[in-house]
């Protein structure tokens, strides 16, 4: 899909020379992929009395539309929340929803932060987004996947459809995240699918008892009823899962092979945990309290998922006598 930009002083020369060879504007048009509805309105606007001019063409277009001053330049106290919200981690799109849900004084919509951020690179608030990139993407860049599907004894397809809706608490989705250097320490992450609630473990090595094991002790530091169900990728790691379902009430599934969309919320918490823990991280060097803050930070962030309510608020919604932070 192609979006309409203003004409460039580049152009703006490139028509004046097409209009001193006296060439007609439907083929002026064609060769500069503009419609001619354009070049009709640049010219009806911009002409002089006697000549068409690019450089004072271009001033009267800057002239007549200004750019507008970005609402945080305005309001410091608009400013000074959106700040301490990027400086806490949370995207615009969560500070906004949250700024809306407290009704403050104020408010500024996610657009309006990314443009003020991207305008002000000088001030380095890239740093503080998800991605940390200077550079927008372009909207709808991404394509979909075609999907693929190989039965087995405990696929996915086997689940409940009711998991699929999100209605009810109990239901995660587990994956590993490791780091080069030739680490064998890597870390497990467990994401439960309506809350999005957080659970980090670290894993001495990557052997299969070792990650089950940690994942069983997860499973016995809260209530029970908080795992009806765990879905995993189809990793070694995992492959102990037996014992889980020995010792508690927790069905294991697996997601088909190449198909990490099958566990897009844990899939989407991997990639927000590469802001504090990036594939060339030392893991070695930190131990599991340092992983248990990184999951209180995250489940205490609001989520636009959750109508911008925090993954802990909404656990406490549906169990009021749950009150613990981190698991």
């Amino acid at each position: 899909m192609n979006y309409y930009t203003h004409l460039s002083m580049k152009e703006r020369c490139l028509l004046t020379t097409y209009l001193s060879m006296k060439v007609g504007i439907s083929t002026i048009a064609k060769k500069m992929g503009r419609h001619r509805s354009t070049l009709y309105r640049e010219l009806g606007r911009n002409t002089s009395p006697d000549h068409y001019l690019p450089a004072l063409a271009d001033a009267r277009a800057k002239e007549r539309h200004p750019q507008a001053a970005n609402k945080l330049e305005k309001n410091e106290e608009l400013n000074l929340f959106v700040l301490e919200g990027l400086k806490k981690g949370w995207s615009p799109e969560q500070i906004s929803g949250r700024m809306k849900m407290e009704k403050p004084l104020f408010y500024a919509c996610p657009e309006s932060i990314y443009r003020y951020i991207y305008r002000h690179k000088t001030l380095g608030l890239c740093k503080y987004l998800t991605s940390g990139k200077c550079k927008r993407r372009t909207r709808c860049s991404r394509k979909t996947r075609e999907k693929r599907l190989q039965i087995t004894q405990r696929n996915i397809c086997h689940r409940a459809e009711d998991v699929n809706k999100r209605n009810q608490i109990g239901h995660w989705e587990g994956d590993t995240i490791r780091f080069q250097n030739n680490q064998t320490t890597c870390v497990t992450t467990l994401v439960e699918r309506k809350s999005r609630y957080i659970c980090l473990r670290k894993n001495e090595d990557k052997k299969s008892k070792t990650v089950i094991g940690h994942i069983y002790h997860a499973i016995n530091s809260v209530p029970r009823k908080m795992w009806s169900s765990l879905t995993f990728d189809q990793g070694m790691e995992f492959m102990d899962f037996r014992t889980i379902e020995r010792q508690t009430k927790c069905k294991i599934f697996f997601c088909d092979p190449h198909s990490p969309w099958q566990r897009g919320s844990n899939e989407n918490m991997n990639g927000r945990l590469r802001r504090y823990l990036p594939k060339d991280f030392n893991i070695d060097i930190i131990d599991q309290d340092y992983l248990n803050k990184i999951a209180h930070k995250a489940n205490h962030t609001p989520r636009k998922c959750l109508d911008y309510f925090t993954p802990n608020e909404v656990v406490l919604q549906h169990w009021k006598g749950f009150c613990r932070t981190t698991l």
